[in-house]
């Protein structure tokens, strides 16, 4: 059977749409469709979607004021195929991508799959820096991994089913969990299939740019909002496996206290937490949240 993909791409005041889009139409896989979603003010994206000559680009206008979560619903709506792959305008992918997740969904048992990526970003001291990302622990569950570990899974990286999509609720559009969406939206699989892979491999490259930093703001902002979201599941997994603090919660609200003051407090911070809890796959969210406060900081 044909495995054919639906790629969604929202744009939201980013000047590196072009890159993105290139690197979907240089995959080596061919068989997708490419739904743009664009918040831009300008009618910059669809002039160079119109160089680009190619009828596998479905281009859709929105105004939302940048609730990313209402975009990418949209162009899952628009969809036609059974995979879905997300790709923010931003990052990019390598050629062999989509190539490689063909391979592992032709293995069968998969629903989700995901993969490492390398960072770039117009400062050098960020540039092919990699983002890991880890496989749950097997006494957990995915659902229980994720409540507990965190979110380690990258928005760029991520091809799931469509079906599984439609049956566990689409994104939130709501803003209280703006820059939680995502997590929120693993969480509500999760519940539907254990159904997890990871590509242990780089497919591609997540920008670090002023967008990512704003949501990586607000993330902070709405812990909150996520926590009283999910505070029964917290706290019976916390009551199952004795545990008496969730880390992650405990890094974004310490991280709170120094999101716009000063860099090595903050460092300071994350490495007590990373003391503290002592677990192998923290030095990736460690290296993750250096990178994002060496941005903010301008280090």
């Amino acid at each position: 059977m044909k495995i054919e993909f639906s790629i969604i791409m929202p744009i939201y005041n980013c000047n590196y749409f072009e890159n993105a889009i290139d690197s979907v139409l240089q995959q080596s896989y061919q068989n997708w469709e490419l739904i743009i979603i664009d918040n831009n003010k300008n009618n910059d994206v669809l002039k160079v979607i119109k160089t680009k000559k190619n009828r596998n680009i479905k281009y859709f206008k929105i105004k939302n004021r940048g609730i990313i979560g209402m975009s990418r619903n949209l162009g899952i709506k628009k969809s036609k195929n059974a995979w879905i792959a997300f790709i923010d305008s931003d990052d990019f992918w390598y050629k062999t991508k989509l190539n490689e997740v063909v391979r592992r969904i032709q293995k069968g048992k998969v629903d989700f799959i995901y993969h490492n990526m390398h960072t770039y970003s117009e400062k050098k001291s960020i540039f092919n820096k990699k983002l890991y990302t880890y496989e749950a622990p097997n006494k957990y569950s995915r659902f229980e991994n994720l409540i507990i570990n965190g979110n380690d899974i990258i928005q760029s990286s991520v091809v799931l089913r469509k079906s599984i999509l439609k049956k566990s609720g689409y994104l939130s559009e709501k803003k209280n969990l703006i820059a939680w969406e995502d997590f929120d939206l693993w969480i509500r699989i999760s519940m539907c299939t254990d159904k997890f892979v990871l590509v242990n491999k780089c497919l591609g490259k997540y920008f670090i740019s002023e967008n990512k930093i704003i949501k990586h703001n607000r993330f902070i902002k709405n812990i909150k909002n996520f926590e009283k979201k999910y505070k029964y599941e917290i706290e019976q997994l916390k009551k199952n496996y004795n545990i008496k603090e969730i880390w992650w919660i405990v890094y974004a609200k310490a991280l709170q206290k120094y999101n716009i003051k000063e860099y090595d407090k903050s460092i300071k911070e994350l490495n007590k937490i990373k003391l503290k809890y002592n677990k192998s796959y923290l030095n990736m969210i460690y290296i993750r949240s250096r990178i994002f406060l060496k941005t903010i900081f301008k280090k």
